[in-house]
């Protein structure tokens, strides 16, 4: 189990050709909207800015999840772990499970 307390929290939702990215404080309130990142050089790297002004609002180091998605995490998840970030790859049958049943 991660701690997350006290961290700014990024989730990403990884599809073939783009990612949504929701930012979260660590009071649990979203830094900003969600916003959509294209794959490619410049997007990635305004997301990433926006990732570390969240960092320097906070001073706190951001935990950042997405779910495996066969390849099209990876370039991504390469990216963001070349630039220093602290990256998690999560089984989406598991993120699935934790769902609130309705």
């Amino acid at each position: 189990m991660i701690d997350c307390s006290g961290k700014v929290v990024v989730g990403i939702d990884v599809s073939a050709d783009f990612s949504y990215f929701c930012i979260l404080g660590p009071n649990g309130k979203k830094f900003r909207k969600s916003f959509r990142v294209n794959h490619e050089a410049e997007p990635m790297e305004r997301a990433a800015l926006t990732i570390r002004k969240a960092e320097e609002e906070f001073s706190t180091k951001a935990y950042i999840f997405m779910e495996s998605t066969g390849l099209y995490h990876f370039p991504l998840f390469c990216f963001l772990k070349e630039l220093g970030f602290e990256v998690f790859v999560i089984n989406p049958l598991i993120t699935n499970s934790t769902k609130i049943q309705e």
